[in-house]
C-alpha cells in the first residue's frame, strides 16, 4: 500500500516536470522570453541613454520616451473586417476555387488596403507623416542642386541633407526629383509610390513562389502575404518601394531559372536591371542579393538550362546600372563608406550591439507574426525533404542574417528589413492546406491568421510609429 500510495503521488511530479521541459524546449517560449526580454532591457536602456530614441522597445516610437498611444478608429474596425474575410475566405478554401491570374491581383490589392486602413488610424497623418517629415526625403527637394550636381557631389556634401538621405545612396530622391519635374510634387505622390509598393511586394512575392513551387503555393502563401504585421510600416516610408523592386528582381530571376534561351535571359536581364536599380536605393541591396542567390546556385547545381542564360543577363544588365552612376559622380563603395561613417558618429553610438542583437530579431518575430515564425518552425522540421518554397524562404532568412550581422542596422529594423519580412512571411504557407485536407489543419490556419490580424490591429491601436 505504501509503495503505491508514493508510486500515484510522485505521478503528477513527473507529469509537471514533463509539461515543464515541454514548456523551457519550446521555440514559442523562447520567442516571448526573447521579446520580453528585449521591452525590459530597453526601457532600461532609453531611460538611462535617451540618445538611444527608441520609446517603445524593441521598436522605435515617434516619441522617443514613450511611443505607445492607445486610440481608436472605424479604420481600425475596417482593417479587421479585412483580415477577417481573409480568415474566413481560407477557412472556406476560397483560395482553391480562384484562378491564380485572380489570385495575386487580389493578395495585392488586399495587402494595401489592410496596410492602408492601418495607417488612418491617425488619419491623413498617418499617411503622409512618412512623406513630409523634415528627417524624409522629400524634404531634401528644396536644398539639392540640380539632379546631375547632385548625384555627382552626394558624398561630399552628404552632410546638408536629411537623415534619411544621409542613411542611403541617392537613387530615391533622384526618383522624386523626376517626379517633382513632370508635376508629381507633394507629399501625395509619395505617398502613391507606397501604396504602390506594398500592392507590388506580395505580388512579386508570389509570382517568384509559383516559378519554383507552382500553383498550389501561391494558393497556400496568399493569404499570409495580406495580413502579415509587417503592414503597419509599409506606408510610412520609402522602404515598401524599396521591397516591391527587391521582391519583382527575386521574381524576375526565378522566372528565368524555369525558361530557356532567350526567354531566360530576358528574365534574367529585367532581374539584373531591377537588383542593380536596389544597390542605389538602399545600401541593404548589397545583402538583398543572397535571396535571388539561393536558387540561383540549386538551379545551377542542377544544371537547368535556363540558369546560365539568366546569370549572364543579370550580370550584364546590372554592370551598366552600376557604372551609369559612377559616371554621373557617384561611386556604391564610397557612399556606403561615407554613410557608414556618418551612421557611427550618429545615434549608432549610443546604442549597444549587445542589446541589439536580441532586440533586431524580437522586432523581426513581432514584424513577421506568429504565421511567420510557425512557418520557420515547420519548414525546420521539414528540413530533410524541404519544400519547394524553402529556396526563397532560406534566401530571406540568410540575408536578413547576413544584414544584422554587418551591425548596420541597431534598430529601426521593423522599417529597414521590410526587406526582407515578406519572404520569411512566405514559409507561413506551410501551415495552410487544401481544403480537404481536414477540419484540425483548417482550424490550425484559422487560428494563425486570426491571431496575426489582431496583432497587427492591437498593435496599430498601441504604436505611435516614427515613421
Amino acid at each position: 500500500m505504501t509503495s503505491t500510495a508514493h508510486g500515484s503521488a510522485s505521478e503528477p511530479r513527473a507529469g509537471s516536470r514533463a509539461r515543464l521541459r515541454r514548456v523551457v524546449s519550446s521555440p514559442w517560449a523562447w520567442a516571448v522570453v526573447l521579446i520580453a526580454i528585449s521591452v525590459s532591457w530597453g526601457i532600461r536602456l532609453q531611460r538611462e541613454t535617451p540618445e538611444i530614441f527608441l520609446g517603445a522597445a524593441p521598436l522605435v516610437g515617434r516619441d522617443p520616451r514613450h511611443g505607445w498611444s492607445w486610440r481608436f478608429s472605424w479604420a481600425l474596425v475596417a482593417a479587421a473586417a479585412v483580415g477577417a474575410m481573409v480568415v474566413f475566405a481560407t477557412w472556406r478554401g476560397w483560395w482553391w476555387r480562384w484562378r491564380t491570374r485572380t489570385i495575386v491581383p487580389t493578395v495585392a490589392l488586399g495587402a494595401a488596403v489592410f496596410a492602408v486602413l492601418l495607417a488612418l488610424t491617425d488619419g491623413r497623418d498617418g499617411l503622409l507623416h512618412g512623406a513630409v517629415d523634415p528627417t524624409e526625403y522629400l524634404a531634401n527637394l528644396a536644398i539639392m542642386p540640380p539632379v546631375g550636381e547632385f548625384v555627382r557631389n552626394f558624398v561630399e556634401d552628404i552632410d546638408r541633407y536629411s537623415v534619411h538621405v544621409r542613411g542611403h545612396p541617392p537613387g530615391f530622391v533622384v526618383l522624386l526629383a523626376v517626379m517633382d519635374a513632370i508635376g508629381l510634387d507633394g507629399g501625395w505622390p509619395v505617398v502613391g509610390l507606397s501604396v504602390a509598393g506594398t500592392a507590388l511586394t506580395p505580388a512579386g512575392v508570389l509570382v517568384a513562389a509559383w516559378a519554383v513551387g507552382g500553383v498550389e503555393w501561391v494558393r497556400r502563401c496568399a493569404p499570409v502575404m495580406i495580413v502579415a504585421p509587417y503592414a503597419l510600416w509599409m506606408m510610412t516610408s520609402a522602404d515598401a518601394v524599396f521591397a516591391a523592386v527587391g521582391a519583382w528582381g527575386v521574381a524576375t530571376c526565378v522566372l528565368g531559372l524555369r525558361s530557356t534561351g532567350r526567354r531566360a535571359l530576358a528574365w534574367g536581364t529585367t532581374s539584373g536591371l531591377l537588383l542593380g536599380g536596389l544597390l542605389f536605393f538602399t545600401y541593404g541591396g548589397a545583402t538583398f542579393v543572397v535571396v535571388p542567390l539561393v536558387p540561383t546556385i540549386v538551379a545551377l547545381r542542377r544544371r537547368q538550362p535556363g540558369a546560365v542564360p539568366t546569370v549572364v543577363g543579370a550580370v550584364v544588365a546590372a554592370g551598366p546600372v552600376t557604372a551609369g552612376f559612377a559616371a554621373a559622380g557617384f561611386w556604391w563603395f564610397a557612399g556606403a563608406t561615407e554613410t557608414r561613417l556618418q551612421y557611427w558618429a550618429g545615434t549608432a553610438q549610443f546604442r549597444p550591439f549587445a542589446y541589439f542583437a536580441l532586440a533586431n530579431l524580437a522586432a523581426t518575430l513581432i514584424a513577421i507574426g506568429p504565421a511567420g515564425f510557425g512557418g520557420l518552425l515547420r519548414l525546420w522540421q521539414q528540413r530533410r525533404r524541404p519544400p519547394a518554397i524553402a529556396v526563397l524562404v532560406l534566401g530571406g532568412f540568410l540575408a536578413l542574417m547576413a544584414s544584422h550581422l554587418s551591425q548596420y542596422s541597431r534598430a529601426e529594423v521593423e522599417r529597414i528589413w521590410l526587406l526582407f519580412f515578406p519572404w520569411l512571411v512566405l514559409a507561413g504557407g506551410l501551415l495552410i492546406d487544401r481544403p480537404d485536407a481536414g477540419a484540425a489543419v483548417r482550424r490550425l490556419a484559422a487560428i494563425t491568421l486570426s491571431v496575426q490580424v489582431v496583432l497587427a490591429v492591437v498593435l496599430q491601436a498601441a504604436l505611435v510609429s516614427k515613421w
